[in-house]
């Protein structure tokens, strides 16, 4: 038998769920849907508007896992405005957390940092975000959410930056393989490959 024909070596890969409350670095793509400005945005049956979201994990030891994500931004009803109400918030912290801006800065760097000129400014971004679980209902599984985006007034910050991922029960222990440097600022990291 051919060795394409034997998948004895080819064993499943693990869906086990990130740990709620983990601290990791992701690099953020955003899954053109065809509508809107750029054609960013998809528009699902009822209206709703959303950026479709792939996180990234660029972190040991969860490098590569992947957590897909709908962010709000429009629609026909109250809810779908309610929605992106929740994203524009969660945008502000992805952008406070990429260029390493304090949330209550308000100088003239912090609030140009804040602004963005298309939606292409968020694909490929970097930061830090807290991993929790949203619960299955109506026969869907549990998944991996973002939490939230985290920003340099978190005692994690600068860990998860410099590239360590920070597990539940092990927050006052390195899990990277690499001391981080000790510094003020996120470390830059070009976006691998494998995260596009």
């Amino acid at each position: 038998m051919g060795k394409f024909f034997d998948f004895n070596d080819a064993p499943q890969q693990s869906g086990d769920l990130i740990p709620a409350k983990t601290f990791a670095k992701v690099c953020v793509t955003i899954k053109p849907g065809g509508k809107g400005d750029g054609g960013w945005i998809t528009q699902s049956n009822s209206g709703f508007e959303y950026l479709a979201l792939e996180l990234t994990i660029m972190s040991t030891p969860m490098a590569k896992r992947k957590i897909f994500q709908n962010a709000g931004v429009g629609g026909t009803t109250e809810g779908h405005n309610k929605a992106a109400e929740i994203t524009r918030s969660f945008l502000r912290g992805m952008l406070e957390s990429a260029n390493g801006i304090e949330p209550k800065d308000e100088s003239d760097k912090a609030r140009r940092a804040r602004c963005i000129t298309s939606w292409a400014d968020l694909d490929e971004l970097i930061f830090a975000v807290e991993i929790g679980i949203d619960k299955g209902k109506d026969g869907y599984e549990d998944k991996n959410k973002i939490t939230r985006a985290i920003t340099p007034d978190h005692k994690f910050y600068q860990r998860v930056m410099n590239g360590e991922t920070i597990l539940p029960g092990t927050n006052n222990k390195n899990t990277s393989s690499t001391p981080a440097p000790n510094t003020s600022v996120p470390t830059t990291t070009a976006v691998p490959e494998w995260a596009r």
